[in-house]
């Protein structure tokens, strides 16, 4: 096998591991100062771009959390809230609240914006959890606030973002070859390594 050629195997090799994703990060409730998002509809808790999720409680009746999510990239995408029960509850128990979202920022009150949907548990959808799709259309510029009342009750919730999309998409093209997957890039060099050295071998043992 010539130089030549090792090394381009190795480059095709290497190139693999530029493509995989960067990892989207999470944020918790629990992380932020004080150990709770922003219950004022003026002062929205930041949620930074590149984040993936997002996971938080409603602690009681008039929770409110409003989560202002920038630079989540424009175009159409989804964004999934899923409402969970924290334990197993006894037959008194209810728990819910209202999630609405705006584009722009609020600036009269805390009821602007539309409605995605309405959260209620009770003792017998309690092992079910709640999940809500909201479908962001082309004209979305990048910039998300939700508003999330936490009106009775306490329930966990998470929020995942396009960020959480991993997938790699690479263009067919007829200049350049399949890349492997990146798996198996370290057993291919490997490979490719161990052939480059019996070939030096034999020339050598030739002459």
């Amino acid at each position: 096998m010539s130089r030549v050629l090792f090394r381009s195997l190795v480059s095709a090799a290497l190139l693999s591991f530029s493509m995989l994703p960067a990892t989207a990060s999470t944020v918790s409730e629990t992380d932020v100062a004080g150990g709770d998002f922003s219950g004022d509809w003026r002062n929205f808790s930041t949620i930074a771009a590149g984040t993936g999720s997002v996971s938080g409680t409603w602690s009681g009746g008039n929770d409110y959390d409003f989560l202002a999510f920038s630079g989540l990239g424009s175009g159409a995408q989804e964004i999934e809230l899923t409402f969970s029960t924290l334990g197993n509850q006894g037959y008194s128990f209810s728990a819910g609240g209202k999630i609405m979202w705006s584009t722009t920022p609020l600036k009269y009150s805390a009821w602007e914006g539309q409605t995605l949907g309405t959260v209620d548990f009770n003792y017998y959808n309690q092992s079910n959890d709640q999940t809500f799709t909201l479908e962001l259309d082309d004209d979305f510029a990048g910039d998300l606030y939700l508003q999330l009342y936490g009106t009775h009750g306490a329930l966990g919730y998470n929020i995942l973002t396009a960020a959480n999309d991993s997938a790699v998409v690479v263009p067919d093209t007829p200049d350049m070859a399949a890349v492997p997957l990146p798996g198996a890039a370290p057993l291919m060099i490997a490979g490719l390594a161990g052939l480059f050295g019996l070939g030096a071998r034999r020339r050598r043992q030739a002459k």
